[in-house]
């Protein structure tokens, strides 16, 4: 460290420390009432080690257990805003480095309080994870973080390779949770195999799993914001939805997550809530950008398909049309003019690239969403009109995600990126990215890209990414479908439920008498 640095930093925590004199952090009473809520999920969690977490079922239960340095959170207007969380302070010193200070009287559910070295270790884990190693990479693939460095008990560092402008947005993501020094270290190069292990700092401790089943979490009475109102949390498996929803109507469970539209009407008539959120799903369908990498006929595929008549037949009005390369997660995400339903153009730009079809292009579609298999029919009919045959190929998830994004064995390929953040959603078209399954390059737009993770100017950044996401909607390297909704039942017992990108919050929550 820099003698200058050095001066600096210890001016800054003294000016912490004479700041934050006499701060005492009171948790509220929340009641002594001992509630229990059932929530019916879709699917199960794939993994206990919220490093390594990448399905929706895992964030849900494993975001009550764990919590980040920042916290992703809405405003009023339901914009993304990222909070500082467990650091009770942060600056940018300059361009590469930050400094960062811990909330006082923060425990583990273990009982040991949070300190300095728990981040580093858990930051240094992350990083190895199977989002972190995204989120904590440039979209070269270089890591962001060249070292952490720990000042005192509370206080640390944060040392870049160079500079880059999105660094609080993905110290919020829950992938770079911290958790205790000792099982960080003991994990550092495999995933976490004991539920003893799984001890975050959130508002719940993690009991019990029994795989394909449920799962249990308990209040933590410690928790640094006051104990939760509801005492214990069961996550049942219901992955049947006909199941899931004859437990809601049955009283067997409060939430059932993952509704489709045609229970709406059934759930509001039994005198239950539809609360549907708009999630972060943007569902496409992938081109493969080798196999088709003419422009014009990725464009033809977009004016092919009828979007509105999909939102309104199959999902009933709980979607929107794609009007975005992302989801609309903060004012930096732009907003398109959709493509419209003009098979006639579509037809003219195929002749215009001298298509000629001499074989049948494979869709895949992963078995995990019925809804997702109703919708690759309809885009195969709508190819079809524009002379373009099209067999629909199912499969596990598992295998869908390995013929996509590892081997990039596909035509076309529906599926519904979820990010967190800007920048982590536009890296996924990043020539060479890890999650660029369609292959689609251009140079231009990885600049753009670059340019903007270096630029500490908010405004000259948010132009940068606006040109970057023209590009993409020009260049198509995929059907721009829809943005999802999120459709939840809930037994009218339940207040204080509340959603930040589709996932329940249930800090606030408790059960009408």
């Amino acid at each position: 460290m820099s003698r200058r640095l050095i001066v600096v930093t210890i001016a800054i925590v003294l000016a912490i420390a004479l700041a934050t004199i006499g701060y005492l952090y009171i948790s509220l009473s929340r009641g002594t009432e001992e509630q229990t809520l059932r929530i019916g999920l879709s699917t199960d969690i794939s993994t206990i080690d919220i490093h390594f977490a990448r399905a929706v079922a895992d964030f849900e239960v494993l975001g009550k257990v764990y919590e980040a340095l920042f916290k992703i959170d809405t405003d009023e207007s339901g914009r993304i805003v990222y909070k500082p969380w467990l650091i009770r302070y942060w600056q940018q010193i300059n361009s590469t480095t930050y400094l960062f200070a811990l909330r006082d009287n923060i425990r583990f559910h273990n009982g040991k309080p949070l300190d300095a070295w728990d981040v580093k270790a858990s930051i240094e884990r992350a990083v190895k994870g199977y989002i972190g190693s995204i989120l904590l990479k440039d979209a070269n693939g270089t890591p962001i973080i060249d070292r952490i460095e720990v000042v005192n008990t509370t206080t640390f560092m944060i040392i870049l390779r160079k500079p880059f402008a999105f660094l609080p947005e993905h110290l919020a993501h829950l992938s770079i949770s911290i958790m205790p020094r000792e099982i960080a270290e003991k994990y550092m190069d495999k995933p976490i195999e004991s539920v003893s292990d799984v001890v975050g700092t959130g508002p719940y401790r993690f009991v019990s799993y029994e795989p394909g089943s449920s799962i249990v979490l308990k209040s933590f009475d410690g928790y640094w914001g006051g104990r939760p109102r509801i005492s214990t949390v069961i996550y049942k498996v219901l992955k049947d939805s006909t199941a899931r929803l004859a437990a809601l109507f049955n009283n067997e469970i409060d939430i059932a997550v993952g509704l489709s539209p045609d229970n709406a009407k059934d759930v509001v008539s039994r005198g239950f809530r539809i609360v549907n959120v708009s999630g972060t799903r943007l569902v496409i369908v992938a081109i493969n950008n080798d196999r088709i990498p003419d422009p014009r006929v990725r464009m033809a595929m977009n004016y092919a398909i009828d979007r509105e008549a999909i939102v309104k037949n199959i999902f009933g009005g709980y979607a929107r049309v794609a009007q975005w390369v992302i989801p609309p997660l903060s004012p930096d995400v732009v907003a398109m003019n959709p493509y419209s339903y003009d098979p006639e153009k579509a037809r003219k730009l195929l002749e215009e690239a001298g298509f000629r079809l001499n074989r049948t292009l494979t869709l895949l579609v992963s078995t995990r969403s019925a809804k997702d298999i109703t919708v690759a029919e309809a885009v195969q009919s709508y190819l079809r009109d524009i002379g373009i045959d099209v067999k629909i190929v199912t499969m596990d998830h598992n295998t869908f995600l390995d013929m996509v994004f590892n081997k990039h064995d596909f035509d076309l390929a529906l599926y519904g990126p979820s990010p967190s953040s800007v920048y982590y959603g536009l890296s996924y078209w990043r020539t060479g990215s890890s999650l660029n399954g369609p292959n689609y390059s251009n140079p231009k737009y990885d600049e753009l890209l670059d340019k903007a993770a270096l630029e500490s100017d908010a405004t000259v950044r948010a132009e940068l990414l606006r040109e970057a996401q023209e590009i993409l909607w020009r260049d198509c390297p995929a059907i721009w479908l829809y943005l999802e909704d999120f459709i939840y039942g809930v037994n009218p017992r339940v207040q204080g439920l509340r959603f930040v990108l589709g996932y329940t919050q249930l800090y606030d929550v408790y059960i009408k008498s």
